[in-house]
């Protein structure tokens, strides 16, 4: 385990990492589902899903529409729906090897924040998600709504904050959600992605094992010649 630490802390230190959480880390599945399984809302969930993944809503749209739905959810609830959701496995083993080989370690969702913040406990050294409301009468705000864009606006703060350089950052991913942040970066990875992301990636994981895929990157990278790493730029 030393050697292998060892082994990747040359491509590990000071680059940002950075995690799709609906379909990535959750597998397949997103948080407003099972948050749906728990408050028997899934039916009504399952539309408003799917008119956004056809454009048909937007991300503050669907916002408002949960919202009304669920009100203030209870968070017992939703740490039980957390705890039942299905995901990748060695997702805290990942986040430890970042974290270990100076690295930085970051998830970026649309989701509610009241769930995803619940991945802190699984090591994450940053999260970013959409911030609803958290008392009565408070009102949901559009600017609190994380959009597709919003995510290599993220990664980009980010990397200037912490001296970072943009195009060294790794970005997993599922879906066209993700498409906008990987046109921005060199080393993308789909996890069980899409037809059309896994095109666009560099790399492709299709499991169950977040360790298996990173490994396999950290190897990608570490027999990559450093000529590769484009400079940095938006232009893909």
């Amino acid at each position: 385990m030393a050697a292998a630490a060892e082994k990747f802390r040359s491509v590990i230190a000071n680059r940002l990492f950075v995690f799709d959480m609906d379909g990535t880390l959750l597998s397949n599945t997103t948080a407003c589902i099972e948050i749906a399984r728990a408050t028997g809302t899934l039916d009504q969930v399952t539309v408003l899903e799917q008119q956004f993944a056809a454009g048909e809503i937007d991300a503050f749209r669907f916002a408002q529409q949960i919202a009304a739905l669920w009100g203030l959810v209870d968070r017992q609830i939703v740490r039980t729906a957390f705890k039942a959701t299905p995901k990748l496995r060695n997702i805290e083993a990942v986040t430890a090897r970042i974290r270990n080989g100076g690295g930085i370690s970051c998830l970026i969702t649309m989701s509610p924040d009241f769930y995803a913040h619940l991945f802190y406990d699984y090591g994450f050294d940053f999260i970013e998600a959409s911030e609803f409301p958290r008392s009565l009468g408070e009102e949901l705000l559009p600017a609190k709504i994380l959009n597709p864009e919003d995510k290599a606006v993220i990664v980009r703060k980010l990397c200037q904050d912490r001296g970072l350089e943009m195009n060294r950052c790794v970005a997993f991913g599922d879906s066209m959600s993700d498409y906008l942040l990987f046109r921005e970066l060199q080393h993308t990875v789909s996890v069980n992605g899409d037809p059309t992301l896994q095109a666009f990636a560099r790399y492709r994981y299709d499991g169950l094992d977040l360790q298996d895929a990173f490994l396999a990157i950290c190897n990608q990278l570490l027999n990559d010649h450093p000529a590769t790493e484009r400079p940095d730029t938006a232009e893909r």
